[in-house]
């Protein structure tokens, strides 16, 4: 396993260029989100401490600091707080909701619902990609851009890199206005990876690079990185991908593709997948099907009710996950759910729901409620449903492999030459060649 990350080690930062974190940067999270979690020598999980302010300090603290401001100063450092204070009770009773995309707090005994907007797309499938280009992803935009006007509390989440790498290609103009929902928390990356490919034909190699450059691109566009697995739709999951995504900084997982046949069931809602070198992540394996749609208020339903009160009775973690939405040609939810999603927010049943990205949860939770969460070490592959692709259209598999080895062999033979001062070591062409196969390592596509 150690080959694999050499990897992160070889690739350098070029200034003025995007890729090439180390695994370092790769394990830094955005400020405040807690999404590099560390691991001690037992493999536990340990969230980051956070960054201090630097800002000056405030009248208050200088004068318990021995610093003895102005009468004038103090009172009217006393009259804001005062004024602070009562805005901060007021807000919520006026509103009678938290927002659906501001901060929350810590999972406890509060049973808590994470609702995930998504809206598959199969990049390639029974359509190439000239029509993903050409009607899946400007309607993915538009149509979310219209929910985003309408629903103050609609968040959506949306993987795969090489997608937005089409959108910034194709739609300039949409993807501007993208970039501001981005900003907003509205529109959020997920998933890390270059695109939602299969994880069970591609090397670890390949799986380090999907993430490496999908969040590379997350930050350099977007100024986010997500630190999540997201694979609603995938024939499967190795043992290795745990690993892997631990060692590349991630902390979660989902999928919904167990309920359609697993070979070993469903392990648990929500809990710890364990990978082939002890490394684990959080995993949610039953959040239902992403096609799919609201058409109750979630805050009173008991049957999410029931399944939270499980997970909490365990861990102490008060937790559901859910996906919602449409497939597999992109667009949105549809209209109807959202509204369903937004009453639920406000709803005053024992259940609080948010509409919350996809990676949200595994920020929220902590070390100690990750510790007592069920765990799981293996493999998950599917008894019936999308099974015999791996021994069919082999040409796929084959040439996936021979740009596997020609991509690493083009990896040593450029770092050889860097180092023995004969050529600079070509980065930026490496990272292009590799996205033009990775994408198409996507799971309709090499399988």
């Amino acid at each position: 396993m150690q080959s694999w990350f050499a990897t992160l080690r070889r690739i350098r930062r070029v200034p003025g260029q995007s890729g090439g974190l180390t695994r370092n940067e790769l394990e830094e999270s955005e400020p405040g989100t807690g999404c590099g979690a560390e691991r001690d020598t037992a493999g536990k999980l340990h969230r980051p401490g956070r960054t201090r302010s630097t800002a000056p300090p405030s009248p208050l603290a200088a004068r318990a600091n021995g610093c003895r401001p102005g009468r004038r100063s103090l009172i009217l450092v006393v009259a804001w707080s005062l004024a602070i204070t009562a805005l901060a009770w007021a807000v919520p009773l006026v509103l009678g909701q938290e927002r659906g995309t501001g901060h929350r707090p810590t999972p406890a005994e509060d049973p808590l619902l994470y609702v995930t907007a998504t809206a598959h797309l199969d990049t390639q499938w029974l359509w190439t990609i000239q029509t993903t280009i050409d009607e899946y992803i400007p309607a993915t935009l538009r149509d979310n851009f219209a929910l985003f006007e309408k629903y103050p509390n609609y968040v959506f989440s949306f993987e795969g890199a090489f997608r937005y790498m089409l959108a910034k290609e194709y739609y300039p103009e949409d993807y501007a206005r993208l970039k501001e929902y981005i900003a907003q928390g509205r529109w959020r990356v997920c998933g890390s990876a270059v695109d939602a490919g299969d994880v069970n034909v591609p090397s670890p190699e390949s799986l380090i690079r999907h993430i490496l450059y999908g969040n590379n691109f997350f930050e350099s566009e977007f100024g986010r990185r997500s630190c999540d697995i997201y694979l609603p739709d995938c024939f499967g999951f190795g043992y290795a991908l745990p690993s892997v995504a631990a060692h590349c900084g991630l902390k979660g997982f989902s999928t919904q593709k167990l309920t359609w046949g697993s070979s070993v069931g469903i392990p648990f809602d929500i809990g710890v997948w364990e990978g082939v070198d002890g490394t684990a992540i959080v995993a949610a394996l039953n959040p239902g099907d992403y096609v799919s749609k609201i058409r109750n208020d979630l805050s009173t339903d008991e049957k999410w009710h029931a399944r939270i009160n499980k997970v909490g009775g365990r861990s102490g973690a008060y937790v559901g996950y859910k996906y919602f939405g449409v497939g597999d040609r992109g667009g949105a939810p549809d209209d109807e759910s959202v509204a369903w999603l937004e009453k639920a927010i406000a709803g005053d049943g024992p259940v609080r729901v948010v509409s919350a990205p996809a990676d949200q949860l595994y920020r929220d939770l902590t070390p100690a409620q990750i510790e007592r969460l069920p765990r799981y070490e293996g493999e998950m592959l599917m008894t019936r449903h999308g099974t015999g692709c791996y021994t069919s259209q082999a040409a796929m598999k084959r040439w996936n492999r021979k740009n596997e080895l020609l991509a690493d062999a083009a990896e040593r033979a450029a770092v050889v030459a860097d180092w023995l001062g004969g050529a600079a070591y070509p980065r930026a062409v490496l990272e292009q060649a590799w996205i033009r196969f990775l994408w198409h390592q996507f799971h309709d596509d090499l399988t």
